[in-house]
């Protein structure tokens, strides 16, 4: 009796546990339903005309994506600050490696590659097999080679090429990326909290500073990369951040948010200092090089020791940009702080 008791009570349960599950998942459904009715489309331009990759490309949203793949943790980093890892399938940390903050629910994010491998290596196979329907990245992850605007649309992914990423962005292009981002994925307020923290950082860090190291900014050379020549940042965000922090590349004069002039322009330009970007703990290696190549070892800013380091994925525009501004400005102006 015990038994047969205990089979009904199981019985029971299950049903109970079934209508639960479909009320769920009708419940579910129709949240799902209620919160496509209630999109308010949103159209974005990408900028492919920039690399001469393609023609500038439009779309408009009417639902919202829930498989973002991100290329790299410059991208990554803006979704997980909006506080989207939920509605992420996965991402590269990419060559430049973020090893200043972590984010709420990075770690349950799936990684696609390992630390130094960027989305272009991944094959498409995988990349499809995450569900994908959102891909952000660089302009050149959506050339013919790669992710190509015709295979995005043919397997049903939106490609975004964030507006921060253009050689004249400034942080205003950064802001727009939240407010776009923000708009697309249904976190509007998230965004504005974002941006409205990033000018209050920007804000103190102008206030510490004073007017006067904006008249007269620190001449600075960025050192990304490079040994044959020297790639490094000149306008664009990099240029900006600098700008922000009280100081000015010395190719401010090269219109593009990164080149690669020669090791004699660095010699004759004499920078007050240096920022080398970091990628993954390299910035020792670096370090060393700049003090033994003939065209640098002997410049000021060497001889002074006035030698810095910043982290490479923040530096291209990101979420943590504004903190970034603040501790070059740290470097640059230590008695200020």
């Amino acid at each position: 009796m015990k038994k047969q008791l205990a089979c009904v009570g199981l019985a029971a349960a299950l049903a109970l546990g079934t209508l639960a599950g479909c009320g769920s998942s009708s419940s579910s459904s129709s949240a799902a339903k209620s919160s496509s009715k209630n999109y308010k489309p949103v159209t974005i331009t990408m900028n492919l005309e920039r690399s001469g990759i393609g023609k500038n490309y439009k779309y408009t949203f009417k639902k919202k994506p829930t498989k973002v793949v991100a290329d790299g943790d410059q991208m990554a980093d803006i979704f997980f600050d909006l506080g989207l890892a939920d509605d992420m399938a996965g991402y590269t940390e990419g060559a430049c490696v973020d090893m200043v903050k972590q984010y709420p629910g990075e770690k349950k994010v799936k990684q696609l590659a390992k630390p130094g491998i960027n989305l272009r290596s991944v094959s498409k196979e995988k990349v499809l097999a995450t569900g994908c329907d959102f891909l952000v990245g660089w302009d050149d992850l959506f050339s013919d080679k790669n992710f190509s605007v015709s295979f995005c649309k043919k397997n049903g992914i939106t490609p975004y090429f964030p507006y921060v990423c253009s050689d004249s962005a400034t942080f205003d292009d950064l802001y727009k990326d939240y407010e776009t981002l923000g708009k697309i994925f249904q976190v509007e307020s998230t965004a504005q909290k974002r941006i409205a923290k990033m000018k209050k950082t920007l804000d103190s860090v102008h206030q510490t500073l004073g007017d006067e190291a904006y008249q007269n900014p620190v001449k600075v050379f960025v050192y990304d990369s490079g040994e044959d020549a020297p790639f490094t940042a000149c306008q664009g965000m990099p240029g900006d951040i600098l700008k922000r922090a009280g100081a000015i590349s010395i190719f401010n004069d090269i219109n593009k948010g990164w080149a690669t002039p020669s090791w004699e322009q660095v010699a004759e330009r004499d920078p007050d200092a240096i920022l080398i970007l970091d990628y993954n703990h390299d910035t020792a290696k670096k370090k060393k090089f700049l003090k033994t190549n003939k065209y640098t070892k002997n410049l000021r800013a060497v001889k002074e020791n006035k030698i810095y380091s910043a982290n490479c994925a923040i530096m291209q525009g990101s979420a943590g940009s504004a903190d970034l501004v603040k501790t070059i400005a740290k470097q640059l102006y230590p008695d200020k702080f």
